[in-house]
């Protein structure tokens, strides 16, 4: 008889910690108090969501492996052992959603090479709520993740971000580690065009939460988001490279022969 395959589940922990659960829907807290397995980031952080959760076992009476970039493939195959002898494994990132910044998508890619079932738990993502907080469109989007640490590297690829945006019309994302935010967000004002809209999220979901968009002329007038040292997403939205009509650019061309 063959052994049906266990499930990899893919669970969002909150942004950080309010009192008040307000971000993880009850279904999701219900499937995680089913689990016994956990692939994590961080051990710490992972205990501490699931007391915060109210688990129903210890966590002494829970199996923990970790999972972070320097996780190898030997390892990640370990898991994909045990699901496919029909152990359910729950993905835990320290904040967010496993594979949207965080790690976990290797883990899913091994997942669907086995035919091992995937499935993605609904929660906060800050990349996600950041787009959707903006309002400058999420039609076509692109997140960069975090920027190049020396300055002329991340003031090159702001720039890029910015020209990117501008030619295909999208909303160019991108975050930054949180002592750095204010450096970013001065460096974005010096060298995005005027008119280039700027949107940060910050703590989003918690206590204090920023969302705000500006052209950058108005932000270069207004005062600083208070951003420093706390989570933070950058967005930006340039206007659109007009588009050139080839069809009519090619019968003008003809008839002025």
């Amino acid at each position: 008889m063959s052994i049906e395959y266990g499930t990899l589940y893919l669970i969002p922990t909150p942004l950080g910690k309010n009192p008040v659960n307000t971000s993880i829907p009850q279904h999701v807290i219900g499937i995680v108090h089913g689990l016994e397995h956990f692939a994590v980031e961080n051990i710490r952080q992972a205990v501490s969501f699931l007391q915060w959760i109210k688990h129903p076992k210890e966590d002494f009476e829970l199996a923990f492996f970790p999972l972070s970039k320097r996780t190898d493939d030997l390892q990640q195959q370990e898991y994909i052992n045990l699901l496919m002898n029909g152990t359910n494994i729950g993905v835990l990132t320290d904040a967010g959603c496993p594979g949207i910044a965080d790690p976990g998508a290797g883990l899913v890619r091994k997942a669907h090479h086995f035919g091992i079932p995937v499935e993605p738990l609904t929660g906060p993502a800050s990349p996600i709520l950041a787009l959707m907080g903006s309002g400058l469109g999420g039609q076509k989007f692109g997140f960069s993740g975090y920027l190049p640490v020396k300055p002329t590297a991340r003031d090159e690829m702001i720039k890029e971000l910015e020209k990117r945006s501008s030619d295909f019309g999208s909303t160019e994302m991108f975050m930054e580690t949180p002592h750095r935010n204010t450096d970013t967000f001065n460096a974005a004002l010096k060298v995005l065009q005027n008119e280039t809209e700027l949107s940060v999220g910050a703590s989003l979901t918690l206590d204090g939460q920023i969302i705000d968009t500006k052209p950058v002329s108005e932000w270069k007038h207004n005062r600083m988001p208070d951003i420093d040292k706390i989570p933070a997403i950058f967005s930006i939205k340039a206007p659109e490279k007009p588009k050139v009509d080839l069809r009519r650019k090619a019968v003008k061309k003809k008839f002025s022969r």
